[in-house]
């Protein structure tokens, strides 16, 4: 492969398609790909990989994640780093937030291409998905159903719109609704996105929607607890076979990842004990079930403990 035309790219927003999405376009094609956490991962092992290439490699491209989190040193010593990269080797920064003002930040900025990810207004991904939508070449009424159909979620609803591109036949409306009839689990899944950000209006929103469309509670409980077990399953997982290993796909093992950039494995065991306090109140009748679901998701959104056991005296 011959020497990449640009060689060092920033993708900057919060939107997990679009930086999923990019970092793709621009590593597809390299006979290595290589990722690393800019956090968890030495400098020196970070050098290494940008200024060399292995024996039997030809080109390289190397991304590199988490820089939200890093302090003012590692940043700047990491910036440093833009001049040793080699020839046939293209590096991609991925970056959800950074402070615009700080010295590294801005040399990073300068000496990058800057590729926008952040997340589109609704009108945007509203035209994303017609465009998408158009290449399956459906008839009006199948396409206006997968239109209200799809997952809120721009990433969820793509990785759909991928699968339904792979199906062989002629997608009628019988075939769609077998095929991405909206689940309970992809509702609670776009809730958990809201939950992570702690953006309690459209978390509860949600919630109340999922009630109205007739889920039951202990359901939907059901559906938050798992979301909580893979959050919490791939917070301790460092093998590189997660599909195989955690028995979850490509995609929940993303999402969970990107998640934990946002919450502690701490929080996420807290959240499980919430989840086990608003069991107990529904089967307890304490509380209605969707009242018990309500306070669930105001203390989950708002970081709040659950209650602590009683603990009985002995009268001895």
């Amino acid at each position: 492969m011959a020497k990449p035309e640009k060689q060092i790219f920033l993708l900057l927003g919060e939107d997990e398609y679009l930086l999923e999405e990019n970092a793709e376009k621009l590593t597809k094609g390299f006979t290595e790909v290589v990722k690393v956490s800019a956090l968890d991962t030495e400098l020196t092992q970070i050098r290494n990989d940008l200024c060399s290439l292995g024996f039997f490699t030809d080109s390289k491209a190397v991304v590199i994640e988490d820089l939200e989190k890093l302090d003012v040193s590692t940043g700047e010593a990491l910036v440093g780093l833009l001049e040793v990269v080699a020839e046939n080797v293209r590096a991609v920064f991925k970056a959800r937030k950074l402070e615009g003002n700080r010295k590294w930040v801005k040399a990073l900025k300068a000496g990058a291409e800057l590729v926008d990810c952040s997340s589109p207004k609704p009108y945007e991904i509203t035209k994303l998905l017609d465009k998408k939508i158009g290449e399956l070449g459906l008839g009006r009424t199948e396409a206006e159903y997968l239109k209200e159909a799809l997952p809120k979620d721009l990433l969820a609803a793509y990785n759909e719109l991928e699968k339904l591109s792979l199906y062989p036949g002629k997608l009628s409306l019988s075939t769609l609704k077998l095929l991405i009839e909206p689940a309970l689990e992809n509702q609670v899944f776009a809730m958990m996105d809201f939950l992570v950000r702690q953006d309690l209006k459209n978390s509860l929103t949600t919630l109340k929607e999922l009630l109205a469309a007739g889920n039951e509670p202990l359901a939907v409980l059901g559906a938050i607890i798992w979301q909580i077990r893979t959050l919490y399953k791939v917070s301790g997982y460092s093998g590189s076979s997660p599909t195989k290993d955690l028995g979850i796909s490509e995609f929940q093992y993303k999402k969970a990842a990107g998640a934990l950039r946002q919450v502690s494995r701490g929080q996420i065991e807290q959240w499980f004990l919430l989840a086990l306090d608003a069991d107990m109140s529904i089967i307890s009748g304490l509380f209605r079930p969707d009242a018990a679901l309500e306070v669930l998701v105001a203390k989950m959104c708002l970081n709040l403990p659950p209650k602590k056991p009683l603990v009985v005296k002995s009268t001895s």
